[in-house]
């Protein structure tokens, strides 16, 4: 008796490993398809998405900031290869 318990219990444990292997099998490439549907439609800002709705109503303002450098010496680094001398130029904000 002490024998068939151990031997059914490792049947029923391959049986559910086995079932649980293929399930994940099949899942794996139907939910990539499906997360990757859900990204295509929702994160495309248009009108009637979730994230045009979220842009839209955004509670604070977006700036996007930019710094740029001069060279203040090119002659010297090109000719001679002397080490680069750079003004920062910004920040420059635009909302």
């Amino acid at each position: 008796m002490g024998c068939c318990n151990r031997r059914c219990g490792l049947i029923a444990g391959a049986v559910v490993g086995a079932l649980v292997a293929v399930l994940g099998g099949i899942l794996f490439p139907v939910g990539d398809i499906i997360i990757q549907g859900t990204v295509e439609k929702e994160a495309v800002i248009e009108p009637g998405t979730t994230a045009y709705e979220n842009w839209v109503a955004a509670g604070a303002k977006v700036y996007r900031q930019f710094w740029l450098f001069e060279l203040t010496n090119p002659l010297e680094v090109v000719e001679y290869g002397a080490t680069p001398v750079v003004m920062e130029k910004g920040p420059y904000t635009y909302m």
